[in-house]
């Protein structure tokens, strides 16, 4: 019998733990995620730099975000909810005035994963965004 072991995948060299999203903005198959105040290096010294994040080769028709309103409890803790599936497409135009707290985030073989909270008016909702992209995770930081 044939044993493969599958590599763990690098660490990226950055962190969107805690990053602070301002808004997220398609442009054709590129995905930009504009922070407010960038994210961390996971590198020494582990300092906190200024920039945003793209991804290109983005397929908005297989990228999903799924949107959860606690009904019983504070967002974020175990309890009853209600929600929603929608494209990235129809989340980008629904929710464009919100933004978004990053808690976690995992990169697979063509997927990001975020996970956070949802920022609205009087209102904090959870989200899971799955973008779906055959490009590059670009950090472009700012000088």
């Amino acid at each position: 019998m044939s044993v493969v072991v599958k590599q763990p995948i690098p660490d990226p060299p950055y962190s969107l733990h805690d990053a602070h999203i301002l808004s997220l903005e398609l442009e054709g198959d590129a995905l930009r995620l504009v922070t407010q105040y960038g994210y961390v290096c996971t590198t020494e010294p582990y300092g906190q730099v200024d920039g945003d994040v793209e991804l290109t080769g983005v397929d908005a028709d297989s990228s999903y975000v799924y949107v959860l309103e606690y009904t019983d409890v504070l967002c974020g803790n175990c309890g009853r909810f209600t929600g929603r599936k929608m494209t990235l497409d129809a989340f980008l135009r629904d929710y464009a005035d919100a933004s978004l707290d990053i808690m976690d985030e995992t990169c697979g073989f063509r997927q990001m994963k975020l996970e956070g909270f949802l920022n609205l008016p009087g209102r904090c909702l959870e989200f899971f965004l799955e973008v779906y992209y055959t490009g590059e995770i670009r950090y472009l930081l700012k000088d």
